[in-house]
């Protein structure tokens, strides 16, 4: 049972350390090792149709490199926590995302290309965070390609100087101006600002939350309101005929609001007049309290 006294800050850190605990349980792998597991998973994931016995063997040897390189994925979020914990983002939601990274690295990994696992493994890790970042940094979500592409022109223009011509940072980013243009726009348009943001430098003239509108109310709200409850007043058949002649499902007809009725044409278009004279006078009386 969760302790109600203890503080949404104080339970996430008893969970993180949790699971912190429990990934310890794990032995850490050898170079030898790494490379026959490495092997394994690729030769099962090459093979068209494996058979069930290098798939059992296969699936073994992930779960071995996996969890045997999760401290690894602790190890490259840490410098990361304290942007989740300003971002409100959960520890272990970010974990879980840099573990996604490290299982793609397992799926990927080829030991005959001489490199450790950890320095294959490190890249797709850290896109995992990154990616977690975008998803989560802001209420408006841009797709990861476009503020990938935008952080990387932003850096590049610092990089060469601030008076470099976009078309020079598009030729080296390889996409067209227009494209960078259209990217650099939607991200800064889409990156949210605070309404406590003030306003007027030193002056200190208010701040962003004083100039923005209030909230407009519908001029046709109450309209809809007091139709809607004038409806309520009619009798069921009246409701009934209004609904089959004036909704916004289906218009029908007065012959197949007939039919669906079972009465004739002739009573379903008295029934109708007499509802609208019902709203006529309702309304007529309405704008005269007014």
């Amino acid at each position: 049972m969760i302790d109600g006294t203890r503080t949404p800050a104080a339970r996430m850190s008893e969970s993180l350390d949790f699971y912190l605990n429990s990934i310890g349980r794990f032995p850490l792998m050898n170079a030898e090792e790494e490379i026959h597991l490495g092997l394994i998973i690729r030769e099962w994931r090459q093979h068209p149709q494996p058979p069930a016995g290098l798939e059992r063997r296969g699936r073994r040897a992930m779960n071995r490199m996996v969890n045997a390189n999760l401290r690894l994925v602790v190890s490259a979020c840490r410098p990361h926590l304290q942007r989740a914990a300003n971002l409100q983002i959960d520890p272990l939601d970010l974990i879980q995302s840099a573990n996604l990274g490290l299982i793609r690295a397992v799926e990927l990994f080829d030991p005959c290309r001489g490199y450790k696992f950890s320095t294959y493994a490190y890249w797709w890790i850290r896109h995992g965070i990154m990616r977690h970042f975008q998803d989560n940094a802001g209420p408006i979500r841009l797709p990861a390609h476009v503020v990938d592409t935008a952080i990387k022109a932003r850096a590049l223009s610092q990089e060469l100087s601030t008076a470099t011509p976009a078309a020079l940072v598009a030729e080296k980013l390889c996409v067209s101006k227009e494209r960078l243009e259209f990217v650099l726009e939607r991200y800064a348009i889409c990156r949210p600002l605070s309404l406590d943001q003030e306003l007027g430098g030193a002056d200190h003239d208010g701040s962003l939350g004083d100039i923005v509108a209030a909230k407009q109310v519908d001029p046709l709200a109450e309209d809809y309101n007091w139709i809607h409850n004038e409806l309520a007043k009619l009798d069921s058949q009246q409701q009934i005929v209004l609904q089959c002649r004036y909704g916004t499902q289906s218009v029908l007809s007065l012959s197949k609001t007939a039919e669906q009725l079972g009465i004739s044409k002739a009573r379903v278009q008295r029934i109708e007049q007499k509802a609208l004279e019902k709203l006529r006078q309702r309304l007529s009386t309405s704008m005269l309290r007014g």
